[in-house]
């Protein structure tokens, strides 16, 4: 499905009302994006991400003694992340993993950190946090 263009249709509106209209069909095409891979690890997973144009960031956290990775699960605890966003995040997403994974919060995240506590520290995971 594609929007329809707002220029065909907005000529008469007031030109923040057709700014706004021109945003939404940018959304609505697909010009949003949680981030873009760059670097994969050994096992051809994606493992680096550069910021895409959302609220959010992508992280790739390795299984415990994980060298492919920036990030790895500790073997127990919780993992301090580092999420930049310069707000505390509403919360993180689990976006892919190679085993059967959950992860949660175990404190509250602040405006530099986020905490997250996996089900199995040997699982390789991709997050958002958002």
């Amino acid at each position: 499905m594609q929007s329809q263009d707002p220029n065909t249709f907005t000529h008469g509106l007031p030109v923040n009302h057709r700014q706004w209209i021109q945003s939404v069909q940018q959304v609505l095409n697909g010009s949003v994006d949680m981030g873009s891979p760059t670097s994969v690890d050994s096992t051809g997973q994606y493992n680096e991400f550069e910021r895409g144009n959302t609220s959010g960031v992508l992280f790739r956290i390795g299984a415990t003694g994980s060298i492919d990775n920036a990030l790895a699960w500790p073997a127990t605890g919780y993992l301090t992340l580092n999420h930049g966003l310069q707000r505390q995040p509403i919360g993180c997403h689990l976006v892919s993993s190679d085993k059967q994974l959950s992860i949660w919060q175990p404190e509250a995240p602040n405006a530099t950190d986020i905490f997250l506590t996996p089900s199995d520290p040997t699982a390789n995971a991709t997050v958002y946090v958002f």
